[in-house]
């Protein structure tokens, strides 16, 4: 019998299948969102009929939701033996980075040059309310705040293509921000800060200082992965 205290328990515990929507996707969508953030730690086992029990579905969606993690390298299938939670791949974390960015750099320095008053405002209050998770330490909040600034910056851009187009490569980038949020004193801070220097550059239409914060901004998680790596398990990760 599963502890309460058990990784798989606690990340599915609360979970309820929507009838009315894909089986598969949706087992997909909640065991995504639990490695990424972290619930569903680095080298978890995921049982197969211990999923399909917890959440009260057949195997086949959870068979196929685990076979298309796979191909995202977020889980590990051995046959005979079973599924891990995939170690952080140090490798896929520098191409998401390199990809992040380029191309954050350029939507937002052509960006600068577009960017509306409208825009501007709903900029400035994604801003403020990043202002207040960090201030309530509300590390999911800030987190969601982060995803949703990245992602309507390149929306204004009327890009909004590429960032879906990003999701699936900046997979391992996600886990280790999350990783940092929770392991790294002062991210949260340090992110907020740049997030602010970011805004008053959109609003200066400064695109020149624009690329070089954004680079500077994406490439910060290399900086702090040395930090990370003391402060986490060392079987998070793989070379």
């Amino acid at each position: 019998m599963l502890s309460p205290d058990d990784p798989l328990t606690a990340a599915l515990s609360d979970f309820r299948l929507d009838p009315a929507q894909s089986y598969s996707d949706q087992v997909h969508s909640l065991l995504l969102r639990a490695i990424v953030r972290g619930t569903l730690p680095p080298r978890t086992a995921l049982s197969e009929a211990t999923i399909s029990k917890l959440i009260n579905v057949s195997r086949t969606p959870v068979r196929e939701a685990l076979a298309q993690l796979a191909d995202e390298q977020l889980v590990l299938i051995y046959r005979q033996v079973g599924t891990l939670v995939a170690p952080i791949s140090v490798q896929l974390l520098e191409e998401g980075r390199f990809v992040r960015s380029t191309l954050e750099g350029a939507n937002h320095a052509e960006l600068a040059r577009t960017i509306t008053p409208t825009q501007l405002a709903e900029l400035n209050l994604i801003v403020q309310q990043q202002r207040e998770a960090v201030a309530g330490g509300q590390i999911d909040r800030f987190s969601e705040l982060d995803e949703l600034m990245h992602r309507r910056l390149f929306e204004f851009a009327g890009r909004g293509h590429v960032w879906v187009m990003l999701e699936p490569i900046k997979r391992q980038f996600d886990r280790v921000r999350w990783l940092l949020l929770g392991h790294v004193a002062g991210h949260s801070d340090r992110a907020l800060r740049e997030h602010e220097q970011i805004l008053a550059q959109f609003a200066a239409h400064d695109a020149k200082g624009l690329r070089a914060s954004v680079s500077s901004h994406v490439n910060h998680i290399t900086d702090h992965m040395q930090a990370l790596r003391q402060q986490a398990p060392a079987s998070y990760f793989a070379d």
